[in-house]
């Protein structure tokens, strides 16, 4: 194998590190800060879960849901019957039947003033993510994306 000079490696050093830089992501800021709201008492889940707290005190609200489809019915539910805020978390947000039906039952919450917030990581999303973006044209939603992938970046904007 043939020695490489130090100027060769500094030069493709130098190229690797302007590639680099031209996938670099847009700056953090001027966006909104929200917070989750404290008191929900007064909506008709905050007075279900008073209700079981009263008679369950000191226990834990938690139920383990069993499969996914229990777990998608209970999302769909809890966001059909939002009364004031709904913040959900994916790590897989997919244009898929699922990921339609969850975008719909927002945008339907949405539509009656609920604030939406979700939150998607940027893995596997790129190409699959029509419903966050249908989700982020509403008024009354806020999409995040964690993690976001800084090529990805680069290839939305030229196009």
């Amino acid at each position: 194998m043939k020695n490489i000079s130090t100027a060769t490696l500094l030069a493709i050093l130098a190229g690797l590190s302007l590639v680099a830089a031209c996938a670099t992501l847009p700056e953090n800021v001027g966006r909104k800060e929200t917070f989750a709201y404290p008191d929900t008492g007064d909506t008709r889940l905050g007075r279900e879960i008073q209700r079981g707290e009263a008679a369950h005190p000191g226990e834990s609200g938690f139920h383990l849901l069993g499969n996914g489809l229990d777990a998608f019915v209970a999302r769909a539910v809890l966001a059909h019957v939002a009364e004031r805020s709904i913040d959900v978390q994916y790590y897989l947000y997919h244009d898929d039947l699922v990921g339609r039906l969850l975008t719909w039952q927002l945008l339907r919450a949405a539509d009656r003033g609920v604030r939406v917030r979700l939150l998607v990581d940027d893995m596997d999303l790129s190409g699959r993510d029509s419903g966050g973006l249908a989700l982020d044209s509403h008024p009354n939603v806020e999409v995040r994306i964690f993690n976001p992938s800084a090529g990805r970046r680069a290839e939305r904007r030229n196009t």
